[in-house]
């Protein structure tokens, strides 16, 4: 091996190590990027489906109005039309 040689073989020993050097540098920023990741998925899964204060719970909490507000939809719908029909009936007969 000459002297030439030997310089490109130091040259391209440098860049491999610099390229080892990026590659551990790479995971590490992905650790924490996967790590970051992970946080906020569980904040989101946290808020989303949590029973007792999540968005799950609030839907439930809204579909439960919606069926109790149905039941009293026709009882009170039938007293309004029945008090306007005796204010009118009232009015033509008096």
């Amino acid at each position: 091996m000459n002297q030439q040689d030997r310089k490109e073989f130091d040259i391209i020993h440098l860049k491999i190590d610099g390229m080892k050097e990026d590659i551990t540098e790479l995971r590490r920023e992905m650790d924490v990027a996967h790590k970051r990741t992970e946080e906020s998925l569980s904040f989101i899964k946290e808020n989303l489906f949590n029973p007792h204060e999540g968005l799950w719970a609030e839907t439930k909490q809204n579909s439960q109005f919606r069926d109790d507000s149905k039941k009293w939809r026709f009882p009170i719908g039938v007293g309004f039309i029945s008090l306007v029909i005796k204010n009118i009936w009232d009015s033509i007969t008096s």
